[in-house]
């Protein structure tokens, strides 16, 4: 965590900065409480990377956070609300990431601009991935959590997006509402299978083949722009 800065000219120092900024805003009012705010989420990732959303405990991630037990509670409901509040930063996070997909176009400039865009888009779900691992383990068992909903609602207006940008190329023979689906499940899949050590592939392979995958499935194999590599 970064050190705290000091404000120029009033003499008082400004908040470290962290990723949790929404949930710390609608959570906690004071200093001291937003530090330990800040502390139980960030140990919160932590434990749910370690042991998934059926293994992690709260009194375990108190320990972590070098917390008392009871202070978790002051915070989170239970465990369900402690996801819910993570997925309130990550899923904005991802939101945005993946609502930004650009205009899509055959050719190299056109498979250049989707590269990028899946390479900001896998960043994102690497800094957050055992957040979205405990999210998919929730949806899988068909659990009713608030931050599987939440993760739902994300899900619902990512794909209106993608659906746009699809229709706007105006290639023939193509349900944009299935094409912008099967997108999304290649990047949420292809991305958890590497958080679960299933897909063992380097970073640069997983980007460019699922660039390729996405230009290739709107415009055709003759699209041209990336080179061939593993399969994703």
């Amino acid at each position: 965590m970064a050190n705290r800065a000091v404000t120029p000219g009033d003499g008082r120092q400004s908040e470290p900065e962290h990723k949790w900024p929404q949930t710390v805003k609608e959570r906690s009012t004071r200093a001291h409480g937003r530090r330990t705010l800040v502390k139980l989420l960030d140990a919160a990732e932590a434990e749910f990377a370690d042991n998934g959303w059926h293994g992690a405990r709260m009194a375990r991630l108190a320990k972590r956070a070098g917390t008392a037990h009871g202070t978790v509670y002051a915070y989170f409901a239970d465990k369900d609300d402690l996801l819910y509040a993570l997925w309130q930063d990550v899923g904005a996070e991802l939101r945005a990431s993946l609502s930004s997909m650009p205009g899509l176009e055959p050719g190299p400039e056109g498979f250049t601009t989707i590269r990028d865009w899946v390479a900001d888009v896998c960043a994102c779900f690497h800094r957050h991935a055992p957040v979205f691992h405990a999210v998919a383990e929730a949806l899988a068992d068909e659990e009713n959590t608030r931050g599987g909903k939440a993760a739902l609602r994300d899900q619902r207006r990512v794909l209106g997006v993608f659906e746009e940008r699809i229709r706007a190329t105006g290639t023939p023979g193509i349900d944009p509402a299935m094409a912008a689906l099967c997108i999304y499940a290649l990047i949420e899949g292809a991305n958890e299978s590497v958080f679960r050590g299933e897909l063992l592939v380097s970073e640069e392979e997983l980007v460019t083949g699922m660039a390729e995958f996405i230009q290739r499935s709107i415009f055709g194999a003759g699209a041209g722009g990336g080179r061939r590599s593993r399969r994703v």
